[in-house]
Parts: structure tokens; C-alpha cells; sequence
């Protein structure tokens, strides 16, 4: 079985692995087959069986492979930048134009699966641990004073886990995407 985050997959692989996350994003998960994955990726049951075992298998691969690609996307963003304002602003920059792309019906699809809560958690968990490090970096140059590193990643990740709850996004009437962008201009004044 291939790991769907590898780049060992073949060509034709990728292929399908980009058609399902896209069928994903535009239109959830939990409602579709093997059958209905085949069709929306125009291949085989087979080639779709070569990604898992099961319809779980491939969902729980696509969408951690989903939130792989952000976070490899956002660590090259704020590598990319100099100082800790611009480094969170962009690594969350990363966040916000791949939730653009998600419908409520992923979120929900991804929120209320048990096997994908786990796998966002788990990216989470490593972003919260990388915005950590990016505010660490910056406490040794000076940039940010007080507190502690690990003390800043928790704030800043108790208000990022607080916008990934869908019911909060209605009550405020943001997409994830808005709320994250506006948190991310917010860290930019508030770790001053």
C-alpha cells in the first residue's frame, strides 16, 4: 500500500490522489463510495483500492495528505520571511487560501469523522508545535519579549482550535478561511 503523502506514488497515483482531494474540498466525503470516488477521480475501483483497503483507508489518506501539504506549504512560507510578525502572518497565510478551497461540507465531513478529527488534530498539534519554534527563533533575537515560546504557542493555538469549530464560524458568520486571515493580521500587531 503506498503512502499517500510519499512521492513515491506513481504519476497516475497523484493523479487520482488530486481528483479526490478537489471532489473532497468541492463536496465532503462521508456521503461517497469506493464506487463514487472511481467515478469523480475517472479511473477504476481498483486503482482507488491500490491508495487503501478501504473507502476509511483512502478518505483518512487524502485528507492527511491535504493537511500535509499545508503544513509544507506554510513552513516554506515563513522560512521564507524575516521577522516573527511576517513568519506567522505567512504561515498561516498557508491555512487560509487551502480553507478557502472547503466547502462547509468537508469541514463538517472532516469535524464530525472520528479517523479525519484525529488526523486535523494531529496536523494541528505540529503547527501549534512549529508556531512554537518560529516564536522561540524570535525571543532569541529580541523580537518578541515575555512570556515563553511554549506559553504563545498554546494562546495561539487555543484560538485557532476555537475557529475550527464550525458552530463559533455560523455565530460570528466568518469562513474559517476570513477568521484565520484576521488572526493572522492580529498576531502581526500582537506579538509586538
Amino acid at each position: 500500500m503506498p503512502d499517500v503523502r510519499s512521492n513515491a506514488l506513481s504519476g497516475r497515483q497523484s493523479d487520482v490522489l488530486n481528483a479526490l482531494e478537489d471532489a473532497f474540498l468541492a463536496e465532503g466525503f462521508r456521503h461517497l463510495t469506493i464506487g463514487d470516488m472511481a467515478a469523480l477521480a475517472r479511473t477504476s475501483r481498483r486503482t482507488i483500492y491500490q491508495l487503501g483497503q478501504s473507502k476509511d483507508e483512502v478518505v483518512v489518506g487524502v485528507v492527511d495528505r491535504y493537511f500535509n501539504s499545508m503544513g509544507k506549504e506554510a513552513l516554506r512560507r515563513a522560512h521564507d520571511t524575516a521577522n516573527v510578525h511576517d513568519q506567522i502572518e505567512a504561515y498561516l497565510s498557508a491555512s487560509v487560501e487551502r480553507n478557502r478551497r472547503a466547502s462547509r461540507q468537508f469541514v463538517h465531513d472532516v469535524e464530525n469523522y472520528l479517523p479525519t478529527s484525529h488526523v486535523y488534530d494531529r496536523h494541528q498539534e505540529i503547527a501549534i508545535r512549529e508556531l512554537e519554534t518560529i516564536v522561540r527563533k524570535a525571543m532569541e533575537r529580541g523580537e518578541v519579549t515575555g512570556g515563553s515560546p511554549a506559553l504563545w504557542a498554546e494562546m495561539l493555538g487555543a484560538v485557532i482550535r476555537h475557529l475550527r469549530d464550525p458552530d463559533v464560524l455560523d455565530r460570528v458568520g466568518a469562513t474559517r478561511s476570513d477568521a484565520l486571515e484576521l488572526f493572522g493580521r492580529f498576531c502581526r500587531r500582537g506579538l509586538a
